[in-house]
């Protein structure tokens, strides 16, 4: 019994060491993503805000000088530290820290829309070196899957815009018709310090914005 209290008292320590490491980590992170948000926006704007969700999301408000985008705000979504197996397996799962920027816009989309930026890149084997000459690469078009039976020209814009090489950082971006009309996930590390993608993200937004600013009623 005395060991059994031995190794419940000390796993009751461990756990009250990690928790508070954790939090200092978590609280170091947020204010390290904060000043990445405030770079990023280039005088554009500020960061107004925080306010933690769960033990590894918190949400951003921003003041933005553009017209184009109203209401806006940053979740962000970073590693979870909140108990040691919590940690592994995001680990194991090679789990990404990522920011997803929310706005309404001056005028709402007449449609809905969620695209997806998927950029692959295979070989015969692993083995095979990738800058072995004489590649050839195939670039595929878009895939559209709709409810509707003619694509209205902001669709067709707005796919226009998320192919250009300034947009290959999202992961994904929607409009919507209900508030936040406009939506944009990319890695968290793509704010980073020395990040190309930090000097533009923004201004790709506006463009990938702008494509649904003439909705169709």
């Amino acid at each position: 019994m005395a060991l059994l209290a031995i190794i419940l008292i000390s796993l009751a320590a461990l756990c009250a060491v990690w928790y508070s490491v954790s939090l200092r980590f978590k609280q170091r992170k947020a204010r390290q993503v904060l000043r990445w948000i405030q770079s990023s926006l280039a005088g554009r704007g500020q960061v107004v805000g925080i306010s933690w969700i769960d033990a590894s999301k918190f949400r951003v408000p921003l003041r933005l000088s553009s017209g184009v985008f109203q209401r806006a705000w940053v979740l962000v979504e970073v590693e979870s530290y909140a108990t040691p197996v919590q940690w592994l397996l995001n680990k194991l799962k090679k789990k990404r820290e990522t920011l997803t920027f929310q706005a309404d816009l001056d005028c709402p989309p007449a449609f809905s829309l969620h695209l997806n930026n998927f950029r692959w890149f295979a070989r015969s084997s692993r083995r095979t070196p990738v800058n072995r000459p004489g590649w050839r690469f195939e670039h595929l078009p878009a895939l559209v899957i709709t409810t509707q039976k003619t694509q209205q020209a902001e669709i067709t814009a707005a796919m226009a815009s998320l192919s250009k090489p300034e947009s290959r950082e999202f992961l994904n971006v929607s409009f919507q018709r209900r508030s936040p009309h406009f939506s944009a996930t990319l890695p968290l590390e793509s704010l980073a310090p020395g990040s190309p993608a930090q000097s533009y993200v923004l201004d790709a937004m506006r463009e990938l914005a702008g494509s649904a600013s003439t909705s169709l009623s």
